[in-house]
């Protein structure tokens, strides 16, 4: 191969490399790329995040049998024919298993026999590649296997993928930082899907970047607050020139400890619906490692006439209620008459007010705006993460 198609080559494979950083599955077009450069030559690469939880290991091949990968995994916890490969050998450059292993030849191992055999790879000694270890053990690698009757693995092939060895190791590195970040989102996610509460970071240009589910709900409602092109928006044309002179400030300005909590409105609702009350203020400066550093302001708004109740369980436990008091303060929450109560449960009102009676003696409270006011400001407000949210 000529110098010039050489480095033709290691371009265009440098450039899957870091495609494939940005988009996982990209690794499968990366190694069949390569694959295609060898001779068609059977790959696999292994990227393992053990500080990212509970992501499994990934595993990306091309030319080998997925159903062979039991088999392989079992060898590799007895033991590969090539044993330990030496980080100091292998790490940052490419080289054949045989430079550390004495003159066996890899066609008499059980290895090639019940793993390379059944799959068409030649009794040759596999080109390996350390990409990162950590205390010794091996988190990242590639193996290349030649196929019988196939191209043979020769200088100038692995003086390529030796070019290919340190973006390798930069495109692990970014990999797994992205895995870090994009774990942190879904936890952030959770959270505040969580709460009671509607949430929404904006970035500078006032595009909603994440917003929880009691956004969603309100947004649902369309009673006077919307997104339009992703940017919160009031239909009343008053109070959103003030909506957008507060979310202008706040992307440009950047909150310090101990600041006030932001500018606050009442939104309007075409409905007659109490007013939403909304909140508008700029974030604290986020982390570098943020997983959410676009976002430059945040804003808070809540619908006073929906109520929420997590589950009664919660209520139950907190509170000792049976399940049928519990029942009665979620639909008091939620805004319902005693009467209303009644006609949904199908009881009457006597027995409602009795049970009324004792919850009010279980949670101390004496009045229903009292106990609604309990609920409502405690963690029996909290929701079940079970549903997932509409991300802008």
């Amino acid at each position: 191969m000529d110098a010039k198609r050489h480095g033709e080559r290691a371009l265009e494979l440098i450039e899957r490399i870091y495609e494939a950083v940005v988009e996982p599955n990209a690794w499968n077009a990366f190694l069949e790329h390569l694959s295609g450069v060898l001779g068609g030559a059977a790959i696999q690469l292994s990227l393992r995040l053990p500080d990212v939880q509970p992501t499994p290991d990934a595993y990306f091949r091309v030319g080998l049998d997925e159903a062979y990968h039991g088999t392989f995994l079992k060898h590799a916890l007895e033991g590969l024919p090539w044993g330990s490969i030496d980080d100091a050998i292998f790490r940052g450059r490419f080289g054949l298993a045989s430079e550390v292993v004495d003159s066996e030849d890899i066609g008499e191992t059980p290895f090639y026999r019940d793993y390379m055999k059944p799959q068409g790879l030649a009794p040759k000694w596999p080109v390996c590649n350390l990409i990162r270890t950590e205390e010794g053990h091996p988190l990242s690698g590639m193996v290349i296997y030649q196929r019988e009757g196939g191209h043979e693995i020769d200088a100038a092939d692995l003086a390529l993928l030796d070019a290919l060895a340190p973006h390798l190791v930069r495109a692990y590195a970014i990999h797994r930082q992205l895995a870090r970040v994009r774990q942190e989102r879904e936890a952030l996610n959770e959270v505040i899907d969580r709460l009671p509460l509607g949430v929404i970071f904006v970035d500078a240009e006032k595009c909603a970047v994440l917003m929880n589910r009691s956004v969603e709900e309100i947004l649902a409602l369309d009673d006077g607050f919307r997104l339009e092109r992703d940017r919160p928006v009031l239909d009343n044309a008053r109070e959103n020139r003030v909506l957008q002179t507060c979310l202008d400030a706040a992307v440009k300005a950047q909150a310090k400890h101990g600041s006030s909590a932001g500018a606050v409105l009442s939104v309007t609702r075409p409905s007659g619906r109490r007013a939403f009350p909304l909140m508008v203020g700029p974030l604290l400066a986020a982390h570098p490692d943020s997983s959410i550093d676009d976002a430059k302001a945040t804003l808070y708004i809540a619908d006073p006439e929906g109520g929420h109740v997590g589950t009664t369980e919660v209520l139950e436990t907190l509170y000792q209620l049976t399940h049928a008091e519990a029942e009665l303060v979620r639909l008091i929450a939620e805004g319902n008459s005693l009467e209303e109560v009644a006609a949904q449960r199908g009881v009457t009102m006597n027995t409602v007010r009795s049970q009324l009676k004792q919850v009010f003696s279980k949670t101390d409270t004496s009045r229903q705006g009292e106990l609604v006011h309990l609920v409502l400001t405690g963690i029996a407000s909290i929701r079940s993460g079970d549903a997932p949210s509409r991300r802008p």
